[in-house]
């Protein structure tokens, strides 16, 4: 990655020095680069001696926790309260804008002065922040933060695994076209410092358990494609009941999905899923090299990369006569 970027690693390094307290925030329905790279900091951090806490709205994915320093995310709403909140910097990781970080609702009943840093390599991303690291070139989020920590000359092992976390989810295990050269370059920097590339793909890429593969299962025997070539198949909330599955077993289906061969008619993947009833959640992927899923996802009220995006809708899934659509309701998005 060619870096331009020192004068705003220097302006983070600053506000990380002058703060008394630093919320590092991930994104709702945290994955492995938003967690990755929020811990790594929380490492940064607690090397420097600095008072910090880590949060996200949701609960930590049971493949994730095997993160060092995972046991520091709280979920409590109670840090966000105008009397409990201590923190005078925010630093928001992997989050197009508050509302995808969760905690938009929560600043907004906030009244004390903080400055917001905002890193983040999503294309649609808002420039929300006082400070914004964000490199839509960047792999992942985790690049990014590696070339920010690199720059101090902090890399250590627990920062090295929490890095390389998410640089093997984005990259799908440096298989699809978040893959560059620069994100090559970052790992092989994280595996000196001591990273297990073998233990963090076994724990994020591989051993399904029985029951997110029956998941699949009622996924892959859904699959139809549009006269468009969309791809598309869906998963409800009674198939993660009937399977016995988690939420957390969707994670993935559409980057399988998206290994689909015949580009020539199968242009892109879509995947919905009831996140709660009357929101579904879409996942949209593409290998195409003339198609942009992000601006679907935008025009659906979502966001995210080119060859990757999602979004979310008030609705729900409905089947008839064999045919899956999606049945609008009131409900307001999340």
């Amino acid at each position: 990655m060619t870096n331009n970027y020192t004068s705003i690693y220097k302006q983070i390094f600053e506000a990380i020095d002058r703060a008394q307290h630093v919320m590092l925030v991930m994104h709702q329905k945290p994955d492995g680069d938003t967690a990755g790279a929020s811990l790594a900091v929380a490492h940064y951090l607690d090397i420097i001696g600095k008072p910090h806490t880590c949060f996200c709205v949701d609960t930590l994915s049971p493949t994730l926790h095997f993160l060092p320093g995972k046991e520091k995310i709280t979920t409590s709403p109670e840090h966000w309260h105008p009397a409990n909140a201590q923190f005078d910097l925010l630093i928001v990781f992997d989050a197009g804008d508050l509302k995808y970080s969760g905690i938009a609702d929560y600043v907004d009943k906030l009244s004390h002065d903080f400055t917001i840093i905002n890193i983040d390599h999503h294309a649609t991303n808002a420039q929300y922040g006082h400070i914004n690291l964000v490199m839509t070139t960047a792999s992942s989020t985790c690049e990014i933060v590696h070339e920010l920590l690199n720059s101090a000359n902090v890399l250590n092992k627990q920062i090295a695994t929490c890095l390389m976390t998410g640089l093997i989810t984005d990259t799908g295990g440096f298989t699809n076209l978040a893959t560059t050269a620069s994100a090559i370059t970052a790992a092989s920097k994280l595996l000196l410092k001591g990273a297990n590339l073998r233990q963090i793909t076994n724990h994020t890429l591989q051993n399904r358990s029985v029951n997110t593969l029956k998941l699949w299962g009622r996924a892959l025997e859904r699959l139809t494609q549009s006269h468009s070539g969309i791809v598309t198949t869906v998963i409800t909330q009674q198939d993660l009941e009937e399977c016995g599955a988690t939420e957390t077993a969707i994670e993935g289906v559409a980057n399988f999905l998206n290994s689909l061969d015949d580009q020539t008619t199968a242009k892109a993947v879509m995947v919905l899923y009831e996140r709660t009833p009357g929101i579904i959640k879409g996942s949209l992927r593409t290998t195409h090299p003339l198609i942009d899923v992000s601006k679907l996802a935008i025009l659906l009220g979502g966001g995210g990369h080119k060859k990757a995006a999602g979004f979310t809708v008030p609705g729900r899934l409905q089947c008839t006569n064999g045919q899956w659509s999606i049945e609008p309701t009131n409900a307001t998005t999340a």
